[in-house]
């Protein structure tokens, strides 16, 4: 996830998954679309991975997730946080009520892409997702 201001006082964020998810379509659903899975889908990019970017009000923490192939939950994996969402898993948070370090861009100087590499995935040692819980009978 990239975040930078823009010179209208909104915050663009870059949300992405890497080509290692395996997925044919990834939709960004979040408390900023109404949870809506058909609002804000991503897209393939040339190495693989899936990229959307949103303009969002700052002074704002949004949750949200990804949807994949409109059955499987994933979040992201440089959320600036994680809250329980009370369905037993939890969902990403993008905190924008700090923007004293992102830079302030011009429409015209948003890049295509970000500027540095994806961070590599991170995960939490208590948070594994459902599936690695379940087992059969």
């Amino acid at each position: 996830m990239h975040k930078s201001r823009l010179d209208d006082g909104s915050v663009l964020v870059a949300f992405e998954l890497p080509a290692a998810v395996h997925a044919d379509a990834v939709s960004l659903v979040g408390d900023f679309n109404d949870w809506s899975p058909d609002a804000t889908p991503l897209v393939r990019q040339d190495d693989g991975c899936f990229r959307t970017e949103l303009k969002l009000v700052p002074g704002r923490r949004s949750r949200f997730r990804y949807l994949l192939d409109g059955q499987r939950w994933e979040n992201d994996w440089a959320a600036d946080d994680y809250v329980p969402n009370g369905l037993g898993s939890d969902d990403s948070v993008v905190d924008l009520t700090d923007l004293a370090t992102l830079s302030v861009v011009s429409p015209v100087d948003v890049p295509v892409s970000p500027p540095e590499p994806a961070p590599a995935p991170r995960t939490a040692p208590a948070r594994r997702p459902w599936w690695q819980f379940w087992r059969r009978g």
